[in-house]
């Protein structure tokens, strides 16, 4: 393998592993959102659990 191949292989997997960064980054923040809605969602959820009982006493 000559320096250029090497060179232009050595790229190549440079914008690889940036690629394969970005992509983790995005399933982390995906991840996290679905966290949060349903952490939201269960504490709407808790909410209502808290006026029904308010509501009873």
């Amino acid at each position: 393998m000559s320096l250029v191949e090497s060179q232009n292989e050595k790229e190549i997997l440079i914008a690889r592993v940036a690629e394969l960064e970005n992509a983790l980054h995005q399933h982390h923040s995906r991840n996290s959102d679905i966290k949060l809605r349903a952490s939201l969602s269960r504490i709407e959820d808790l909410k209502g659990k808290v006026e029904e009982l308010e509501t009873a006493l």
